[in-house]
């Protein structure tokens, strides 16, 4: 599959995260061109190292030049760094490869990053004596597959924001893993995971190891979209994350497909909600009556649904 520059960055730290687990790697809120695409602490009795990582996402036949390398060396400098690594999907050309020697940057190419993934397994599976690609790793990549029954994961069951903006600061400033969640959120297990999920499904948060990895705890990263929301959050910027908030609403799938109908009925009530959650999902009837209540609050949160309390909760279209 090809990957978008994004999803590369994602890829280039679910790699950087396996190959080190004592560090924290995270994708930067904002990319600027010849910046840092992704930063790393390393932090122990013995160390306190601060990382910098370029992820060039090129073409075998477009190679990373010594102009890139320089730029990159002041975006190390600029922002503090200790040192700096670039990693790109092709080569580097030997003016780059001289330049990065003397600025002590670290260069990793494609073959490099390949031979990564299979010592880590990273992305891929051994299958008797070969490697083969690991389907279930890469399907976490890219968007939602063609419209059909939605997936009960895609259904979120999370109707607090606050909880979900502590949730979301906590990965960034962890290996988002569970105990980390629940540590720094101070939240439950349960909690952790289920807000976890609801960033995922919001495009804020990306699942680095699919479900069935027994042998891996699921691992949660920001995605650029999400180091976006957190750092508006931190930074009371509430406007600007609340647009990226009601676009990350408006993007999932349930939402997506219960805008599309209350717009032609132009309201319904919360059992006729909970209906279309069981009719368009994997939920039971039970299962989507639980998580109705979330998925009320994250349409409510729309500007244009208003809610009317009565006898039974209306949601009224106010859109064009």
């Amino acid at each position: 599959m090809t990957l978008s520059p994004e999803e590369f960055e994602l890829l280039c730290e679910s790699v950087l995260s396996e190959s080190l687990p004592s560090a924290r790697f995270s994708v930067t809120a904002f990319r600027q061109d010849g910046g840092i695409d992704i930063d790393g602490r390393i932090r122990n009795s013995l160390l306190d190292v601060s990382l910098g990582v370029q992820a060039k996402q090129y073409g075998s036949s477009n190679t990373v030049g010594s102009p890139e390398i320089q730029r990159f060396q002041g975006a190390l400098a600029d922002t503090g760094c200790d040192t700096g690594t670039v990693i790109t999907a092709s080569s580097f050309t030997t003016p780059a490869v001289e330049s990065a020697e003397r600025a002590g940057i670290h260069l990793v190419n494609g073959s490099e990053l390949f031979d990564s993934m299979i010592d880590l397994r990273v992305g891929v599976r051994r299958q008797s004596t070969r490697f083969e690609p690991d389907e279930e790793f890469w399907s976490l990549f890219g968007e939602p597959g063609e419209a059909g029954v939605i997936p009960s994961k895609r259904v979120p069951l999370a109707n607090s924001f606050e909880t979900l903006d502590t949730v979301l600061s906590a990965i960034g400033d962890s290996r988002g893993e569970k105990d980390d969640i629940v540590e720094s959120a101070g939240a439950s297990p349960r909690h952790a995971d289920l807000y976890a999920i609801a960033g995922w499904v919001l495009g804020f948060v990306h699942q680095e190891w699919p479900d069935e990895e027994s042998h891996r705890q699921r691992r949660w990263s920001l995605t650029r979209s999400g180091a976006r929301y957190v750092a508006y959050r931190a930074a009371g910027l509430d406007d600007e994350a609340e647009i990226l908030l009601l676009d990350g609403i408006r993007n999932a799938e349930i939402i997506e497909r219960l805008v599309n109908s209350l717009s032609k009925e132009r309201s319904f009530g919360h059992g006729v909600l909970v209906d279309f959650i069981a009719s368009e999902s994997e939920l039971s009837r039970s299962s989507a009556k639980r998580r109705g209540s979330s998925v009320g609050v994250w349409l409510a949160r729309l500007p244009e649904v208003s809610v009317e309390n009565g006898r039974e909760k209306r949601y009224v279209w106010n859109g064009n």
